[in-house]
C-alpha cells in the first residue's frame, strides 16, 4: 500500500536560479601529469571520462530549488517592493511596513556579474526572519528573510568594474538630470545615458537643471536637439523657479529613476517637487571633495502620486556590454537610416554608399551626435566580452 502524503505539510514550488559561475578556470598540476607519463600510468582513459561527465553549457549553470513547507501552508512568505539597498541589507516595504531583509545565500550566488542580485525597485517574496529586528539608521526593522525576486520589466544597468551595476529595476521612465553648468554639461553623457536606459526599455527624458546659470543659451540649444529627437526634453531651475510644472506633470502617477552626475542638483529638485521628503542638499566644496550628497539609491513616493528612486551621482557611466551592430538602432536617428546603407554590416564611420554619413553631410543629423556614436562604437568593438 502506498504511503499517504501528509497533507499538514506546506506546498511545493520548484524554481530554475542562474548561479554563480567558477571566478577563474581549473588549473592542472603540470608536474604531477609529467611524472605519471615518466612512470608509465597512462590516465588518458580516466581524463576523457572525467571530462565527459562534467557539466556543460547554460544548465551547468542553474539549480532546481525547492520553496516549500510551512510558510506557504501558513502565509507567512509575503510580497514586498525593495526600497533600498544597504550593503547585504535590502529594506522591503510589504505596504505595512518596512522590513530589513537578509538574501538568502543560494539566492545570492546567482549573476556572478551583478554586483547584488537585487536592486531598488525589485519585487520579491520574502518570510519573517528569526533574530528579531535590526538597526537600521537609528530604525528599528523587523527582520525577514528574501526567497525569491520576480522578474524585472525594466532595468537600469551600468558596467562598474567588470560587473553590471543595476541602478534600478521596473520603473517606467528614467529621468536624465545634468546641470546646464557647475558642473559642466556634457552632451556626450547624455547620450550614454539615453543608450542605457533604450535597452533597459524605459522611456527616457532629459532634464538639464540650473538653468539660471545658462548665461550665454548652450544648454537650451542641447535640450532643444534632444526634443527634436522625440525625447521629451526640458530645462529646469530650482532657483528661479523654472520647468518644475512639466517636470511634475512627467512625473506623476509613474515609476520613475532620477539619475545623472554628482552636483548636477537632483536632490534640489526632489525637494522643490515635494519639500516634505527635505532631502539634504550638498554644495560645490562637497563636489569638488568628491563627496556624494545622497549615498545610497532609494525608493521615496511623491505626495502628487507615484514614485521616484533617488540615485547617487554616477562619477562614470559605461554602457552595458552592447555589440558594435546593436548600436545604430539605439541612437534614433540612425535607426532607419541604417537599413539603407551599401553594405548590410556597414559601420557607418568610413564605408562608401553610407546613408548615415550622406545624412551628416546634408545636415539632417547633428554632429555632436554622430561624434558619440562613433566614440562609443569603438569603445563597443574594443570591449571584451564577459
Amino acid at each position: 500500500m502506498g504511503r499517504k502524503k501528509d497533507r499538514n505539510k506546506g506546498r511545493e514550488r520548484k524554481i530554475r536560479i542562474d548561479l554563480r559561475r567558477n571566478r577563474a578556470e581549473r588549473t592542472r598540476d603540470q608536474g604531477e601529469w609529467t611524472r605519471l607519463l615518466h612512470a608509465g600510468d597512462d590516465r588518458q582513459e580516466e581524463t576523457e571520462s572525467a571530462e565527459n561527465v562534467r557539466a556543460k553549457g547554460e544548465l551547468s549553470r542553474k539549480r532546481t530549488i525547492v520553496l516549500h513547507d510551512e510558510q506557504f501552508a501558513a502565509g507567512r512568505v509575503h510580497r514586498g517592493l525593495v526600497v533600498a539597498m544597504r550593503g547585504l541589507i535590502a529594506e522591503v516595504d510589504d505596504g505595512e511596513q518596512l522590513w530589513a531583509c537578509t538574501v538568502r545565500r543560494l539566492l545570492r550566488t546567482r549573476l556572478i556579474k551583478e554586483r547584488h542580485p537585487l536592486a531598488v525597485g525589485d519585487d520579491v517574496r520574502f518570510a519573517p526572519g528569526e533574530e528579531g529586528r535590526i538597526v537600521i539608521d537609528d530604525r528599528e526593522l523587523p527582520e525577514g528573510v528574501i526567497e525569491e525576486a520576480a522578474p524585472r520589466r525594466t532595468t537600469l544597468l551600468r558596467e562598474y568594474g567588470r560587473r553590471l551595476h543595476v541602478v534600478a529595476a521596473n520603473v517606467d521612465q528614467a529621468v536624465i538630470v545634468m546641470a546646464a553648468d557647475m558642473p559642466p554639461l556634457r552632451p556626450h553623457l547624455i547620450d550614454r545615458y539615453l543608450v542605457a536606459a533604450q535597452m533597459g526599455n524605459m522611456q527616457p527624458v532629459v532634464c538639464v537643471n540650473k538653468a539660471d546659470l545658462d548665461a550665454g543659451g548652450a544648454a537650451a540649444a542641447v535640450v532643444d536637439r534632444y526634443a527634436r529627437l522625440g525625447y521629451p526634453s526640458l530645462l529646469t531651475s530650482v532657483v528661479e523657479p523654472r520647468g518644475l510644472d512639466r517636470l511634475q506633470e512627467l512625473l506623476t502617477d509613474r515609476m520613475s529613476v532620477l539619475f545623472g552626475p554628482s552636483g548636477a542638483g537632483k536632490s534640489s529638485l526632489l525637494n522643490a517637487l515635494d519639500p516634505r521628503l527635505s532631502l539634504k542638499v550638498g554644495t560645490l566644496s562637497d563636489l569638488d571633495r568628491g563627496r556624494h550628497t545622497t549615498t545610497t539609491a532609494r525608493l521615496l513616493k511623491w505626495a502628487f502620486g507615484g514614485y521616484v528612486v533617488d540615485t547617487p551621482g554616477l562619477r562614470q557611466f559605461d554602457v552595458p556590454n552592447v555589440a558594435p551592430a546593436q548600436l545604430p538602432g539605439l541612437f534614433v536617428e540612425l535607426a532607419e537610416l541604417a537599413g539603407q546603407c551599401r553594405f548590410l554590416d556597414c559601420s557607418h564611420r568610413h564605408e562608401e554608399a553610407c546613408a548615415v554619413k550622406e545624412a551628416l553631410e546634408a545636415g539632417r543629423i547633428s554632429p555632436e551626435r554622430y561624434e558619440s556614436y562613433c566614440k562609443m562604437y569603438e569603445e563597443c568593438a574594443a570591449k571584451p566580452k564577459y
